[in-house]
């Protein structure tokens, strides 16, 4: 799986969804200054597993909750903003989760001057989890896992097409080759016996 997310050297603990694909609820704990903490209920083996809250979190003022219908609704996007403070350390201020059905968000308060971090994982539920890291009480990165398309039929239908026009192609090289093989094995095995084709 690609792994993608905010800051290039995120600093604080450091926490681990991946594997965790199906997506059931989102909870996000935020307030005007940051977005706190993210908890999230999977589907897992037929039951609804709640993941753990990240250490070195605390509240914030204001609490929302995320409920996709699922199964048919999925992650397509994941968008925010983020800021550093006086010491270089990031920090989320707002937060936005985008799926096939619609979009839920943002939550938090963006500024003047923060950074716009957009990712986009399209519509072939190529969500492999969240990861993230948590510093002073609050969420310092965010980021996602992207699984990439495993098989031709997870496709679009214009990508269908071409794999299967191509596939017809290369059947259709192989039978021309077959029969000119065969053709030039009789015409071998007739000169052998002295019979010639001749025109008028």
């Amino acid at each position: 799986m690609i792994k993608i997310g905010t800051g290039a050297f995120p600093s604080g603990r450091a926490w681990d969804h991946m594997g965790r694909t199906e997506l059931v609820q989102i909870f996000v704990s935020y307030d005007d200054r940051a977005i706190r903490f993210l908890q999230c209920l999977y589907a897992e083996n037929g039951r609804l597993v709640l993941s753990e809250r990240p250490d070195d979190t605390y509240p914030g003022k204001k609490f929302s909750t995320v409920t996709l219908q699922y199964p048919d609704e999925f992650l397509t996007s994941l968008k925010g903003t983020c800021c550093s403070d006086n010491r270089g350390n990031e920090k989320l201020t707002s937060i936005e989760f985008g799926t096939n059905v619609g979009r839920h968000g943002p939550f938090g308060q963006a500024y003047e001057g923060d950074k716009y971090f957009d990712f986009q994982l399209g519509n072939h539920q190529a969500f492999g989890g969240f990861h993230g890291t948590t510093r002073s009480y609050l969420l310092g990165s965010i980021g996602v896992y992207v699984k990439p398309i495993a098989l031709p039929r997870n496709l679009n239908s214009d990508q269908q097409v071409k794999v299967l026009k191509s596939a017809n192609i290369d059947v259709w090289r192989q039978q021309a080759v077959m029969k000119l093989a065969e053709w030039i094995w009789e015409f071998g095995r007739l000169s052998a016996i002295g019979v010639y084709i001749e025109g008028d």
